[in-house]
């Protein structure tokens, strides 16, 4: 439990560089390899985010150490961080990447969510994954070997379903680190949409990442997903950074 309510002015919220190091300890890959500057994770199919080229924090890449990674897995994507990475974009554009998607890295304070608590059996938190949230998953893009992450990751970590008229509506997966619960997989059903389930989805997981000590929620969403930017937008959460993919041409 947290000792009191966090300061949630703009200045205590986590900074990009926060949020994509929370993100990649709550989905974390099964090896990092190391070349030159850069982190490549082992897995080879995923999302790019999970499995793009990275440069370590404070790290400056050249076309050498480009090079290395191409030579060690040809049509590796990599990944850029808005503002602290251009000067490294600028270089693979040079080399001839082109951008081709970009996420926004979102995080804002438990507090207004916990304000309007959920109805009551609206939504389970539990872990590991019931059979039903294991079964919407692969119905919808995110079979098991996709979900391995999840397993990985250290708890506190949770799975939860939401339910809506005595149906089950949608299912996520939560997981905290150092006080920041990041949201992935994220899913409504289709015939549930525009009902209040998104919304729903992130009061449970404002109320049971309290329970142990969190103090901000994040998530990365697609750029061009204007429905969820608007559902996260009337969550309270604020745009932190951004976060880019460069592949080869």
């Amino acid at each position: 439990m947290s000792d009191g309510p966090p300061d949630v002015s703009p200045d205590a919220l986590p900074d990009g560089a926060e949020i994509m190091a929370a993100i990649r300890a709550t989905w974390p890959p099964s090896r990092l390899d190391r070349i030159g500057p850069f982190d490549l994770p082992a897995e080879r199919r995923g999302t790019r985010r999970a499995t793009s080229a990275r440069l370590r924090p404070g790290a400056v890449a050249t076309t050498d150490d480009i090079a290395a990674v191409e030579d060690a897995r040809p049509g590796t994507v990599f990944g850029t961080r808005d503002g602290a990475e251009d000067a490294f974009a600028d270089l693979l554009a040079r080399r001839g990447y082109a951008m081709e998607g970009a996420s926004v890295l979102l995080a804002g304070p438990l507090d207004p969510l916990l304000a309007d608590p959920p109805p009551p059996v609206s939504g389970f938190p539990h872990w590991p994954p019931l059979a039903i949230c294991d079964a919407l998953w692969d119905a919808h893009g995110n079979e098991a070997d996709r979900r391995r992450p999840t397993h990985r990751a250290q708890h506190p970590k949770a799975a939860i379903l939401l339910r809506l008229d005595d149906r089950a509506a949608g299912t996520l997966f939560a997981a905290i680190h150092e006080g920041l619960a990041v949201c992935h997989m994220v899913l409504t059903l289709p015939r549930f949409r525009r009902q209040g389930v998104g919304m729903l989805g992130m009061r449970h997981v404002a109320r049971w990442a309290r329970e142990y000590g969190a103090h901000h929620v994040a998530m990365p969403v697609e750029a061009n997903n204007d429905a969820a930017l608007a559902l996260y937008d009337r969550a309270g959460l604020v745009r932190r950074g951004g976060y880019r993919y460069w592949s080869p041409q």
